[in-house]
């Protein structure tokens, strides 16, 4: 081995011909760096001329490579090297001159990758440390740093200075510069950086991995024993590039969503960056940190974690993460939080942004069921101060399998809020199913609360919403808390549908902004084209403990509900909600469907709510028999009020108390005082304009019928008009009766009035006379007869009537 490059062994020529094969995957490569090499492989260029940087081996008698010399540009130092490696259980130390060195630059100007299976280090400096090899940097198991500044690892072909100058490892040029660093340039498609092992910076430093691909990997050693990129109370920056451009680099102490690390052009071409095996980035402490990680393709898989979590009195800054795709599975999280009991601070935001689609998969791989572990992103406040806000922008958003997205406070400080959760998508939002195990924790997206502060609010804004199989949208505090529920805000511009259940435990699909403590319930508002509910899915903002219902209002095309769903803003004790709908077209029930306000379940004294449904252009349609209601009843308390504005009504009708097997509309009181129910259509009802008979009978009498008289005229029928009836009323009725249009008189003049003779053939008959008087038969019978008896009394009404008399 020597330090000037000129010479070589065997097993350097063994390490560039592995190298120059790429990764062949981590255990061949990390046992060839433990048998074939005793030293590491570090060879400079002659790229600095006189300034070329030394290397000198078992620097104090210790497995290290120390690394003097370099080029000295006012606070900027640089190296330079054709081969640049670390081998397992060896460190490289890179000597400052003297300790106002701020930046430390290491380009590899050779074509191989570098392979870091020991210790990076600095000394005499708090300097930053800049590694840049075009071919690719692979940091092996037992990879780490020790340094005094940041850290920045990237297969850039140069890093561009404010003064646009290039330290280039393509083109090497004279070193010029004495600026600081603004940007990492790639010329070329960027090699890959892969990471087995822990790098962590100094407490509030950055830590900044820019690459063609980025690969983290935690190798599955266990959940407490889990590999690290760390940053305490700092900032931690992942990229993927692999077009030509400029990634803009910013190591400022205080970066953030609106200040980034790692600014990408709008038209670069995004590599992937992908953490499994239970990987981890981390920047929790004590102080603020901020995590950004952007690329094409963003996976996390098999329990990997991004966390920014504080525990002191200073806010956190979040989360940020830009990409195409974004997908959680197995277990995998990306948290917010402040987890100090006493702490003030404000908890981070997580921000997502992706252009086509975000996925988040519940689903926890096998060894991993019992660990914990619930997929998804979160922000959390166990402290006095309130919780970090989650925002998603996306085309599409899939959450399935139990995954979550969850705003959450635990904190014992009515101060101590939970963040509100704001969702995006341009396309829809899906949430279904629940994790498949007997716990079957459902999909669904959260802002809760189970201590002394409120749930924070929950914004959806979609064309379509799909709420399937057991999954759920909550804004609720959970038991013992004292916190009020949440407020859920959606806008589907198409429609939502709701559906579905749980096949273990049979639990629901739906909206929730429910209080399972004293606290109150919050109230959902729904914007939309159309609400399809069925399959027993729930929309409510119910009281389940001594708080009052919340209230929810409904503006649709049409809303329909079946299978047993409902519309709830029911209490155990308290108040129930009002529910107000706003309707274009049509109510359809049917199914043991259910709209409720109703007040004490469980015996309670609270009122019952109110329900104004309004839709009078639209229909209520009930299906007959199916025991669909509208009830605002009460159990002490008074029965709250149902006000119905429609066109028209069907098979629903108000009535006193529920009836099984009936549609009804009821306003009761068990023990108190009956509310109202107001039901206004305005369309004319098939009673109206009717007389009711008189409820006395009226004394029956014998009318004086007129006989007919020979020579008179008898009464006719004369039909005019287009045609289709017979001209006697004895024929039947045809259904190819022909219509005649009506002739004006001025065509009838030149008719010739020629009478018409139609010969009709009629049966005798047998004439029928009319009975004029009775007589009393030897059994006593009643004999009506046409003659009257000879015998009468002078003054009898049984005459016969003459009509000319």
């Amino acid at each position: 081995m020597t330090q000037n490059g000129k010479g070589s062994s065997w097993q350097l020529n063994l390490a560039i011909s592995l190298t120059s094969v790429g990764v062949i995957g981590t255990s061949i490569a990390y046992s060839v760096a433990q048998s074939a090499f005793a030293q590491s492989v570090i060879i400079p260029d002659q790229t600095l001329g006189n300034e070329r940087s030394q290397v000198s081996e078992n620097y104090n008698n210790n497995p290290t490579e120390a690394v003097t010399g370099g080029s000295v540009r006012g606070n900027n130092l640089f190296h330079s090297f054709q081969e640049f490696n670390v081998h397992e259980g060896r460190s490289t130390l890179f000597v400052a001159p003297n300790s106002s060195i701020q930046n430390i630059f290491v380009r590899v100007t050779g074509n191989n990758r570098s392979d870091i299976f020991g210790k990076l280090e600095t000394s005499g400096t708090n300097a930053n440390l800049f590694v840049i090899n075009p071919n690719g940097i692979f940091f092996g198991p037992n990879a780490r740093l020790n340094i005094g500044g940041s850290f920045v690892a990237s297969t850039a072909s140069g890093i561009q200075f404010g003064d646009r100058t290039i330290f280039s490892a393509t083109s090497p040029q004279p070193l010029l510069t004495m600026n600081v660093p603004i940007g990492l340039q790639f010329g070329r498609t960027g090699g890959e950086i892969n990471v087995q092992g822990e790098l962590a910076v100094p407490t509030g430093k950055t830590l900044a991995l820019v690459g063609g691909n980025v690969t983290l990997d935690g190798g599955n050693v266990g959940f407490l024993q889990r590999r690290t990129i760390k940053a305490e109370s700092g900032q931690i920056a992942i990229g993927g590039i692999l077009g030509v451009g400029t990634v803009g680099i910013n190591l400022n102490a205080n970066n953030d969503i609106n200040n980034p690390i790692l600014s990408f052009s709008d038209d670069v071409a995004l590599g992937n960056v992908f953490l499994q095996n239970q990987a981890r980035v981390d920047v929790s402490g004590q102080g603020a940190g901020y995590i950004e990680i952007q690329g094409k393709q963003i996976g996390l898989s098999r329990a990997s974690q991004v966390v920014a979590d504080t525990e002191g009195s200073q806010s956190s800054r979040g989360i940020f993460i830009q990409a195409k795709n974004l997908t959680l599975a197995d277990g995998s999280q990306v948290t917010a939080s402040v987890t100090g009991a006493e702490s003030t601070a404000s908890g981070g935001n997580v921000t997502v942004k992706a252009s086509d689609s975000v996925r988040v998969a519940g689903i926890v791989p096998n060894g991993l069921e019992n660990a914990g572990f619930n997929t998804g992103l979160f922000t959390l406040t166990l402290g006095k101060g309130p919780g970090g806000n989650l925002t998603i922008e996306a085309g599409r958003l899939i959450v399935e399998d139990g995954g979550n997205i969850s705003a959450s406070t635990r904190g014992n400080d009515i101060r101590s809020v939970g963040g509100t959760v704001k969702i995006t998508a341009s396309e829809f939002v899906k949430l279904r199913g629940n994790t498949k195990d007997s716990r079957e924790r459902p999909s669904g997206v959260f802002a809760q609360t189970s201590g002394a502060g409120n749930a924070g609010s929950l914004i959806i804004d979609t064309p379509v919403l799909f709420v399937q199989n057991s999954a759920v949208i909550s804004a609720t505090t959970l038991a013992n808390s004292q916190g009020n529920g949440g407020n859920i805000t959606i806008k589907a511009s198409d429609f939502i549908e709701i559906s579905g259940s749980s096949p273990i435990r049979q639990f629901t699909s739906g909206l929730f902004a429910r209080s399972r403590g004293s606290g109150n319930a919050g109230s959902i508002l729904i914007t939309t084209g159309q609400l399809n509910m069925g399959d027993r899915s729930t929309v409510t903002v119910d009281a389940l403990g001594t708080g009052n219902a919340g209230k929810i209002e409904i503006n649709a095309r049409e809303i329909r509900l079946d299978g047993k769903a409902n519309l709830n803003a029911t209490t155990r004790s308290g108040n129930g909600g009002d529910l107000n709908l706003q309707i274009d077209r049509q109510l359809l029930l049917g199914g043991n469907s259910l709209i409720s306000t109703t007040a004490g379940t469980t015996s309670g004294s609270g009122n019952g709510g109110n329900i104004n449904i309004n839709m009078p252009n639209g229909f209520i349609v009930a299906v007959p028999g199916e025991d669909s209601n509208i009830t605002a009843n009460a159990f002490q308390g008074q029965g709250g009020n149902v006000s119905i504005n429609a066109f028209s009504v069907f098979g629903i009708e108000f009535r006193e108390k529920d009836s099984p097997l009936t549609n009804d509309i009821t306003a009761s009181s068990e023990f108190g005082l009956n509310g109202t129910v107001e039901i206004d259509t305005p369309e004319v009802q098939p009673d109206q304009g009717l007389i009711n008979l008189p409820t006395q009978p009226v004394e029956p009498q014998l009318a004086q019928v007129c006989q007919g008289v020979a020579g008179r005229n008898q009464d006719s029928f004369t039909i005019t008009g287009r045609g289709g009836l017979p001209n006697n009323p004895n024929e039947l009725l045809y259904s190819d009766a022909v219509l005649t249009d009506w002739v004006a008189v001025s065509n009838l003049e030149n008719i010739p009035n020629t009478p018409i003779t139609k010969s009709i053939s009629t049966p005798t008959q047998t004439n029928i006379a009319e009975a004029t008087g009775w007589v009393i038969s030897p059994q006593g019978e009643v004999v009506l007869t046409v003659n009257t008896p000879n015998t009468k009394s002078p003054d009898s009404w049984q005459k016969t009537s003459a009509c000319n008399s």
